[in-house]
């Protein structure tokens, strides 16, 4: 599994209490966890969610996957393996083109704790303060 995929997986295990939670309870938990602060409004990938989904499934513990009408995830406890719609899928696919979502890279360890990059940054602009009496000879 990916780092993101174990992020998704460890998140999961401690919200597995709730009969429900949607994706945004799901990625407000891994900010919590690897201490995040970047990628505020940051989703999560259908096909990463799917994944860690399916090895949850082979230990016994299921999930299924509901898509609503703004394509957000909504994630429930079943007594059984229960599919998403090919739809349902594909449509929510298509709209993770336009959103934020989070990534290995995010969580790889290459940036700090912040997910923030260690450059500095110059200014764009500074003001300096002129004086138009400085070279001029009385």
């Amino acid at each position: 599994m990916t780092p993101i995929q174990e992020e998704i997986y460890k998140a999961i295990k401690q919200l597995s209490e709730k009969a429900s939670f949607t994706e945004f309870q799901l990625a407000k938990k891994i900010r919590e966890n690897t201490k995040f602060e970047g990628k505020k409004k940051a989703g999560i990938s259908l096909a990463d969610i799917l994944e860690v989904v399916d090895t949850l499934n082979s230990e016994e513990i299921f999930f299924s996957i509901h898509v609503n009408s703004v394509n957000e995830c909504l994630l429930k406890k079943e007594t059984g393996i229960v599919e998403l719609p090919l739809e349902a899928k594909q449509r929510r696919q298509k709209s993770e083109k336009s959103m934020e979502i989070f990534t290995s890279g995010d969580f790889s360890g290459k940036k700090g704790k912040s997910g923030k990059s260690k450059i500095v940054k110059e200014k764009r602009n500074e003001r300096k303060k002129m004086s138009i009496y400085e070279n001029y000879d009385d």
